[in-house]
């Protein structure tokens, strides 16, 4: 009776076993910090924080003078590597701070404005981004791993800008004075 029980707890304990999921790449913050460190002059981190019991994805841009290329293009870059990365879901929001020579909430905006991706002022020279937008630009979380420098060398992809979603971003980034206009 002991030998049949072992053997049928053998058996079923066999099929128990879950298969790694390799449909999605893992990614850890630390990769794609490192993806983002190879360009000349910009540090990266990105991490979990909260706003009291609310978590939300917090990435830090630092640019030295040895950043010369477009800000867009880079920051298109930067939040490509960290849509990829599976180590911490963006939950609730996503804030980004830049910051080096001449970099403020502002000129973060503008730039994201370029690629499409709404945000507004959070503390300092961090904002918060629209959730929706970044799916709409990057997909569902985690996206697919970037090719590195891609971005940089062009100006990436930009989103249609006549959908509902960007003329109610662009409406909405003229009424708050962040922008003029929507050239």
């Amino acid at each position: 009776m002991g030998l049949i029980f072992l053997l049928l707890c053998a058996a079923l304990l066999s099929g128990c076993t879950v298969p790694e999921d390799s449909s999605e790449p893992r990614r850890s913050t630390s990769v794609a910090e490192a993806d983002i460190a190879k360009t000349p002059g910009v540090t990266a981190r990105i991490g979990r924080a909260y706003d009291g019991l609310t978590p939300y994805l917090s990435v830090n841009v630092e640019l030295s003078e040895a950043f010369t290329g477009d800000e867009a293009a880079l920051l298109d870059h930067v939040l490509a590597q960290v849509w990829s990365q599976d180590e911490d879901a963006p939950k609730k929001y996503v804030t980004l701070g830049v910051s080096g020579p001449g970099r403020t909430a502002e000129t973060t905006s503008a730039a994201l404005a370029s690629l499409g991706i709404s945000s507004m002022k959070y503390a300092g020279s961090a904002v918060s981004l629209i959730g929706a937008d970044l799916v709409a630009r990057y997909g569902e979380w985690p996206g697919p791993v970037p090719t590195v420098g891609s971005p940089i060398a062009s100006a990436g992809h930009l989103p249609d800008l006549n959908t509902i979603e960007s003329k109610t971003a662009r409406a909405s980034l003229v009424s708050s004075g962040l922008i003029d206009s929507w050239k």
